[in-house]
């Protein structure tokens, strides 16, 4: 029997182009609403949108580029798993998750402790998702974990996912009088405070998802 065929470089570097262009367009949309938006009952009449209308929005926007990423995460972890293990993306999918069921309810592709865990798991240290710290860098690495939980704070209200978003609130070292009822979209587009516009979290956390793409298309397949 042949062995199925290759991953190739382009279609990695296809996938990484394709995502790099959706958090183009996740920025190109934040500076127009967010930084530019106006609106009005017509053109003569227009005013800037409020503080809560730009800080919904940048949650929206935010909330739709970590959905993005966390397939694209999915897809080049697949790409190394199809790459070392020369199986067909059918199969590779049931090495990834279940033996019965494959990837149908295997969740947290977006997480990097676990793309980590489960890169060490199948394929020990030596390995650009079980090394994945080391590989992506700490900054790049430790902005990723905290990406995840504003992306879960965002999906869950309460529970864990409120839980950890304090912490990280916490470790940014926003005052507690400031936490009360600090919005997500609000924690996006205003802090850290003393960072200028193009340097908020919003930002970062999309710098981060680039930055992962790009090193994971020059390491894989």
């Amino acid at each position: 029997m042949a062995p199925p065929p290759r991953v190739t470089k382009s279609v990695v570097n296809t996938e990484v182009a394709r995502f790099i262009a959706n958090v183009n367009r996740a920025r190109d949309l934040y500076r127009k609403l967010v930084l530019h938006g106006y609106s009005g009952p017509s053109a003569a009449a227009v005013k800037r949108l409020t503080n809560p209308d730009t800080r919904d929005i940048s949650q929206f926007i935010f909330f739709e580029i970590a959905a993005k990423f966390e397939e694209h995460a999915k897809f080049m972890f697949q790409v190394e798993v199809r790459s070392r293990l020369l199986v067909t993306a059918t199969r590779s999918t049931f090495v990834m998750g279940d033996l019965d069921n494959g990837l149908n309810n295997k969740l947290g592709w977006g997480s990097p402790q676990r793309l980590k865990e489960r890169g060490y798991n199948l394929f020990g240290e030596n390995s650009f998702f079980g090394d994945l710290v080391d590989n992506l860098g700490g900054a790049t690495y430790k902005t990723l974990v905290s990406a995840h939980t504003v992306r879960n704070r965002i999906a869950h209200d309460g529970g864990t996912a409120q839980k950890k978003f304090v912490k990280l609130l916490e470790s940014d070292g926003i005052q507690s009088a400031a936490r009360q009822g600090l919005s997500v979209g609000r924690y996006l587009s205003d802090y850290p405070a003393s960072a200028t516009t193009s340097n908020r979290n919003f930002f970062l956390y999309l710098a981060a998802y680039e930055d992962f793409s790009n090193k994971a298309g020059i390491a894989l397949p």
